[in-house]
């Protein structure tokens, strides 16, 4: 579902032109304008779908993740891009560069500084684009599906997750609102690389790894410590 209009920033403009000659064309929110804390700086972010208009129009659409710099307690304005925007970039394209299907791919960057709209004027402005994943996030659907949809998406989720591991990525921000399913395809897609580590290798549990991302239910622990493991080993 998209967010509503009111949730876009007064400070962006409805065309981004990139260095490169290109420009995007801001279509709708795909998420609410919102702080964001895993990163440094400080920075909220919003989500985009947006179409490419210059030098030619294109029929595909894309995805824009756009970061801003925000006055946190008392820290000036820097350059960017902060620490989740350049561990994403670092693993779109590793994606775009092994044409991988099961995740998005880097279309192009861009980076600049907030004018005086902004939260923080001289702040960074970041732009990511990405190609858009076939489908709809699994979250607040999966468990409505049926058995056999859930064995589908499972066994295509494992093949995907396998093969971004084997790209030396280990995905983080584990969760079913990052797992995307095209049910005419029966594609799944993971998103969101904001958090990841750097791996040499690929899980050795399935049913630990599938348990983590919300695919498998995960038997009721006996308390909160034990719980806390559960989540994070």
């Amino acid at each position: 579902m998209a967010a509503p209009e009111e949730a876009v920033p007064i400070f962006l403009d409805k065309h981004v032109n990139f260095p490169n000659g290109r420009i995007y064309e801001l279509l709708q929110p795909l998420t609410n304008y919102r702080s964001c804390h895993d990163g440094t700086p400080q920075e909220a972010r919003i989500v985009f779908l947006c179409k490419e208009t210059e030098p030619q129009p294109l029929q595909d659409d894309f995805v824009m993740k756009i970061k801003v710099q925000l006055p946190w307690e008392g820290q000036t304005p820097q350059e960017g891009p902060s620490t989740t925007t350049a561990a994403e970039i670092k693993a779109l394209e590793a994606f775009r560069d092994a044409k991988a299907v099961f995740a998005p791919q880097l279309v192009a960057f861009h980076q600049t500084v907030q004018d005086n709209r902004g939260p923080l004027p001289g702040g960074f402005l970041t732009f990511t684009v990405m190609t858009k994943m076939p489908g709809q996030s699994l979250f607040g659907k999966y468990w409505n599906m049926t058995q056999q949809e859930q064995d589908d998406i499972k066994s295509r989720a494992t093949e995907a997750l396998r093969s971004i591991y084997a790209l030396g990525i280990e995905p983080v921000d584990r969760g079913l609102r990052n797992v995307i399913w095209h049910s005419e395809t029966k594609q799944c897609s993971i998103i969101d690389f904001e958090l990841w580590n750097p791996i040499n290798g690929t899980f050795a549990d399935e049913k630990n790894e599938l348990q983590r991302w919300g695919l498998l239910r995960t038997p009721v622990a006996k308390d909160h410590w034990t719980a806390w493991n559960q989540m994070h080993r």
